[in-house]
C-alpha cells in the first residue's frame, strides 16, 4: 500500500480520514451513490459529492468534477460506471488525493484485464492507495466513516474484521448485530488489485482501537511477508483466519516424487500455526472466538479451569472435551473440598465438574460461586446450565452477571443449553459481555484458544532468531558459479562440490561410462558391498525406471550392473538424458541406522517449505510427517522430530541408541540456507540422510533447477 508521507515524515495511516468526497454522489433512492451519502449522515468531518449535474443531499454539496472540489480530500470513493473510472482516477491523480476505494465493478471478473492493469499503474505512477475493485467498501465504527453500501449500523467494538468477500462480510456483520458484537473497523478487499491484506495488518497492528482482528481469505499471494508480519502481530493481537480454496487438491506436478507431501491445504494450515493464526474452517468457530478474545482479558486467566454444571450427563461431555482440547481441570484438596461443600445438598459433588444437582436455582449457583470466591487460588470458572422445570435461568444469569461485576479478577464464562427457552437469559449475560455458549464443546474450543494466545504471547517468537541468523554459507558465489550450467536437474559432480563447500558429511560417488571402468571399480571403492544408480537430469526417481542396483560384491556383479541399469533405461527411459552410472559404498540398513529423508520446495504462496519424515512406510501408510515454512530456527528443526510419530524409532528402540539430533539439525540448517540463499533452486530432495548415534551420511541429494 502506497501511504502518504507529510512534510514532517510521519507516515499517515490509511484510517485517518477526515475528508471524504463520494464520486458519483445522486439524490435518487435505491443508488449506491445516494446509499454512501446517507451512511455519512453521522460523519463530522468534510464531506463531498461529485456528480456532473451538480445538487446537494442530506446538506452534503454535490460539484462538478474532482478538480472543482474545494479541497484535497484525504479519501474519495468511486461509485460509477466502469468505463468511466480511468478517467475519474486520472482527474483525482491531478487532483493529489492519496487514498481511493472503488466500489464500480466489472474489472477483471469480467475479464477486463486490461483497465484493471491501466489503474494499476496509473495507482503506481502517482503513488495512491486503492482498495478495489468489486469491493463493499470500508467502516470506521468508531468515526462514523462508513464508505461502503451496507446501510445497516453496527456496533463500536475492539474487533476488525477484513474480508476478501463483501457478502461475507455482510454476512459477519449480521451475526454480529445478531449477538451484540461490533466492530472497529470493517474492510472488504475483493479483487486485491492494490491494498492487500498485508498493508491493512500492518495498520491494525497500532490501532488503538483494535484488540482482534479477524480475516476471510480466499487467496493469499505474499505468503512468505505475510507470515512475518501476522506472527509478528498475533504476539500483540489474536489473529482469527478463515480460508476458503482449502480442499486437499493435489499440488500440480513436482519433479520430486515427494510431491504428494505438500498438499495445498497442509501448507497454509502449517504457515498458520507457525504464525500462530488461529485458523478455522468453520464460519461459527471464526465468530465465536472473535466473541471469545476481544471479551477476555489474557493477564486475568488462569490455566486451570473450574466447571459448575447441574446435570450429569453435561459432566461427562465437558470432560471428554476437555480432555480433546488439553484443557486443565482444576483439582481439589480436602481443604478446598470442604470449602466447596458449605451449604450444598449432600447428594452434590465437588469434584471437577461440580456437580450441584438438577434442582438447584439461582440460590444454589450464587452460594457455589461464594464458596469458590473462598478458595486461596484463583481459577477460572465455566457455569453449566440446562433448564429443569425448577430452573430460574433468567435469575441464574443475574447471578453470573453480578458475581462477574463485584469480582472483576475472576476469568468466568457460562454454557446454558439450548437455546428455545433460554434466549432471555442469554440477553442478560451478553449485555454485560459474560461469553456464554450453547454447547459445552465451543465453551471449552474457545477456552484453549485463549490459552493457546496467552503462552503465545509471553514466548519468543520462533520465527524472530531464524529470520535473523546469518548465512552459513563461506563462498555462496563459488556454489553459484557451479549451478549455472545446469539445467533442470544439478548433476552428481557438481553436488559433491556444493557438499564438500558446506562441509556436509555424504557418501563418496564415482560416476563410470563404460563397462571397463565398471570391472574396476571395487579397485576405486575399497568396500565390501557397492550400490550402482543411473545419472541423469531427466530421471529423477531412479526406481521407478529400474536404475538402481544393490548390493554388489565384486567386479563382475558391478559389470553386469553397468549393462542392467542401461538396458532398463533404454527399456523405460529412452529419451533420457544420461550421464553414467554412479557407484558408491552400500551402506546396508540395521536396527542402529536409521533413515531420515528431507525435502525443501518453493511454494506458489508461502515460499519456501521444508518437510521431514522418515522411512516410506511411515510417510505413505500413516502419512508421518512434519511440516515447516522458513524460515526456521535449529530449534524447531528439532521440534519437528519430536512431532513425528516415528521419533521414539530415532530416538530410542530396543537395543539401540538415540541419533545425533545436534549433528542433523546442523546438516538441515545448513541446505536451508543454500536453498534459501539461492532462489534459481526450486527443490532440494534428501533422499536419504543415514544417521546413528555417532555418524551421518547423505547417501542421495538432489538439487532441483
Amino acid at each position: 500500500m502506497h501511504s502518504e508521507t507529510s512534510a514532517l515524515g510521519v507516515k499517515k495511516s490509511f484510517f485517518d480520514i477526515k475528508s471524504v468526497a463520494i464520486i458519483g454522489a445522486s439524490e435518487s433512492e435505491w443508488k449506491i451513490g445516494n446509499t454512501l451519502i446517507k451512511n455519512l449522515a453521522n460523519f463530522d468531518w468534510e464531506k463531498f459529492g461529485v456528480n456532473p449535474k451538480w445538487g446537494e443531499f442530506e446538506g452534503i454539496k454535490f460539484y462538478e468534477s474532482v478538480k472543482a472540489l474545494p479541497i484535497v480530500v484525504d479519501i474519495a470513493v468511486i461509485v460509477i460506471p466502469a468505463k468511466f473510472v480511468i478517467a475519474s482516477l486520472l482527474e483525482i491523480a491531478e487532483k493529489g488525493i492519496k487514498r481511493v476505494i472503488i466500489i464500480s465493478a466489472w474489472f477483471k471478473e469480467v475479464w477486463d484485464i486490461e483497465s484493471e492493469n491501466e489503474i494499476k499503474s496509473i495507482a503506481k505512477k502517482y503513488d495512491i492507495s486503492i482498495l478495489w475493485p468489486n469491493c463493499l467498501g470500508y467502516i470506521d465504527v468508531y468515526n462514523n466513516l462508513n464508505l461502503s453500501f451496507w446501510s445497516k449500523s453496527v456496533k463500536a467494538w475492539n474487533v476488525a474484521m477484513i474480508s476478501q468477500s463483501g457478502a461475507m462480510a455482510v454476512a459477519f456483520t449480521d451475526w454480529a448485530n445478531m449477538h451484540e458484537v461490533g466492530f472497529s473497523k470493517i474492510i472488504s478487499m475483493w479483487n486485491k488489485c492494490d491494498v492487500w491484506e498485508n498493508e491493512l495488518l500492518e495498520e491494525l497492528e497500532n490501532d488503538e482501537k483494535t484488540k482482534v482482528i479477524a480475516i476471510y481469505l480466499e487467496s493469499i499471494e505474499l505468503g512468505s511477508e505475510f507470515l512475518k508480519i501476522a506472527s509478528r502481530i498475533s504476539k500483540k493481537k489474536p489473529i482469527i483466519l478463515v480460508k476458503s480454496w482449502m480442499s486437499n487438491r493435489w499440488m500440480q506436478a513436482a519433479s520430486s516424487h515427494t510431491w504428494a507431501l505438500a498438499w495445498e491445504a497442509e501448507i497454509f494450515k502449517t504457515a498458520f500455526k507457525q504464525a500462530w493464526i488461529h485458523y478455522t474452517s468453520k464460519l461459527e468457530d471464526f465468530l465465536l472466538w472473535s466473541k471469545t478474545f476481544a471479551n477476555s482479558c489474557l493477564k486475568n486467566i488462569p490455566e486451570e479451569l473450574i466447571i459448575i454444571t447441574n446435570a450429569g450427563w453435561p459432566w461427562v461431555m465437558i470432560t471428554d472435551h476437555a480432555e480433546e482440547f488439553w484443557v486443565k481441570l482444576a483439582e481439589f484438596t480436602t481443604e478446598e473440598k470442604e470449602i466447596l461443600k458449605e451449604g450444598l445438598p449432600d447428594a452434590s459433588s465437588v469434584s471437577n465438574p461440580i456437580d450441584i444437582i438438577w434442582d438447584a436455582t439461582s440460590e444454589r449457583y450464587y452460594k457455589i460461586l461464594e464458596n469458590i470466591k473462598k478458595l486461596s487460588k484463583k481459577r477460572a470458572i465455566l457455569v453449566m446450565l440446562t433448564p429443569q422445570v425448577i430452573t430460574d435461568s433468567d435469575k441464574i444469569a443475574e447471578v453470573i452477571v453480578e458475581f462477574k461485576k463485584n469480582n472483576p479478577d475472576f476469568y468466568v464464562m457460562a454454557s446454558f443449553m439450548w437455546d428455545a427457552s433460554l434466549w432471555k437469559s442469554r440477553e442478560i449475560l451478553n449485555d454485560k459481555d459474560v461469553l456464554d455458549f450453547n454447547y459445552p464443546q465451543k465453551a471449552m474450543l474457545a477456552f484453549s484458544r485463549i490459552l493457546e494466545q496467552k503462552r503465545w504471547e509471553v514466548n519468543p517468537n520462533p520465527l524472530s532468531g531464524a529470520i535473523e541468523k546469518k548465512s552459513l554459507i563461506r563462498d555462496l558465489g563459488f556454489i553459484k558459479n557451479i549451478l549455472s550450467s545446469e539445467k533442470k536437474l544439478a548433476w552428481a559432480e557438481s553436488i559433491e562440490k556444493i557438499m564438500e563447500e558446506l562441509d556436509l558429511p555424504f557418501v563418496k560417488n564415482y560416476l563410470v561410462k563404460s563397462e571397463e571402468e565398471a570391472m574396476k571399480i571395487f579397485e576405486k571403492i575399497w568396500a565390501k558391498k557397492l550400490l550402482a544408480r543411473i545419472s541423469s537430469e531427466d530421471i529423477p526417481h531412479k526406481t521407478d525406471v529400474w536404475g538402481v542396483v544393490f548390493d554388489i560384491k565384486n567386479n563382475q556383479e558391478a559389470e553386469l550392473a553397468y549393462k542392467t541399469i542401461l538396458e532398463n533405461i533404454e527399456k523405460n527411459a529412452p529419451k533420457a538424458n544420461v550421464e553414467g552410472i554412479i557407484y558408491s559404498v552400500f551402506l546396508e540398513q540395521t536396527n542402529d541406522l536409521r533413515e531420515i529423508f528431507v525435502w525443501f520446495k518453493r511454494d506458489a504462496t508461502f515460499w519456501n517449505v521444508l518437510i521431514v519424515w522418515m522411512w516410506w512406510i511411515y510417510v505413505n501408510v500413516y502419512e508421518d510427517v512434519s511440516r515447516r515454512i522458513l524460515p526456521v530456527s535449529k530449534d524447531e528443526i528439532k521440534k519437528m522430530f519430536i512431532e513425528l510419530k516415528g521419533f521414539p524409532i530415532l530416538k530410542w528402540y530396543r537395543w539401540t541408541k538415540s541419533v545425533d539430533f545436534d549433528k542433523i539439525v546442523i546438516i538441515i540448517n545448513k541446505i536451508a540456507d543454500l536453498f534459501e540463499s539461492i532462489e534459481e533452486i526450486k527443490e532440494i530432495d534428501i533422499n536419504p540422510l543415514f544417521s546413528n548415534s555417532e555418524e551421518n551420511y547423505l547417501v542421495d541429494l538432489k538439487i532441483y533447477l
